[in-house]
């Protein structure tokens, strides 16, 4: 095993589970299942998944009591055995009435989480008036606008994917990390994990990698790179 501890973190969706076009239909296959399983007993290795969904619908698709869960791109931190070590109150803010009718009557799909309203298009065609519309509205209410693959998201203010990486690293005392993920919001995560270990990009097609990273075409490929990182 590595001689120094290693903080080891994906990105859920379009990392560990291929997106679909409805987030609900998205679950690990046995080989992340295994893989998860696998590292969390490995000596030395803290072991986390950090994604935008709620942590409570995160925990539903990861078999892996030995793991971090972050939700919530950070706002949600849950440890090893379900403890909760980080929570924020829900959000209070509402779409506004009539653009929520409009988004809706075009057939485009509103997910409403506990900190964030995610407007999806994934299997539908993108239409940049809602999606200015939207940005407009998220900003007026003092919201963070998260842009994804296929999807944009207005979240409460706070965390992130690379705050939370850094708080797992100094909280367990992780001295190299090593982090994959697929999207914008992976991007500070990503560079964070390259300054400090490795840092690992599956690719698409909708999205360039950052300057840094291991780039891998596949589910299988990530999984063979981070068993070479953290085993002899």
């Amino acid at each position: 095993m590595l001689s120094r501890a290693t903080l080891l973190a994906f990105d859920f969706d379009g990392t560990l589970a291929p997106i679909r076009d409805d987030p609900a239909d998205v679950w690990m296959n046995r080989g992340a299942t295994a893989l998860l399983r696998e590292a969390t007993q490995m000596e030395g290795v803290v072991v986390a998944v950090v994604s935008g969904r709620d942590l409570e619908d995160l925990a539903l698709r990861i078999d892996a009591p030995g793991a971090y869960l972050v939700g919530s791109h950070g706002l949600e931190i849950r440890g090893p055995g379900g403890v909760v070590v980080r929570d924020a109150p829900p959000m209070r803010e509402e779409l506004d009435r009539e653009l929520r009718a409009d988004i809706e009557e075009a057939g485009f799909r509103l997910e409403m989480k506990k900190h964030a309203i995610a407007l999806h298009w994934r299997g539908a065609r993108a239409n940049d008036g809602f999606l200015f519309r939207f940005r407009v509205w998220a900003r007026a209410a003092n919201l963070d606008v998260i842009e994804g693959r296929c999807v944009i998201e207005a979240r409460s203010r706070g965390g992130g994917k690379e705050e939370a990486l850094r708080w797992l690293a100094a909280a367990c005392g992780t001295s190299r990390v090593i982090y994959a993920g697929d999207d914008l919001t992976d991007f500070g995560a990503l560079r964070f994990a390259a300054e400090r270990g490795r840092a690992v990009f599956v690719a698409s097609s909708e999205r360039t990698p950052p300057p840094g990273v291991t780039v891998v075409a596949s589910f299988r490929e990530l999984f063979r790179v981070v068993r070479d990182e953290v085993t002899v």
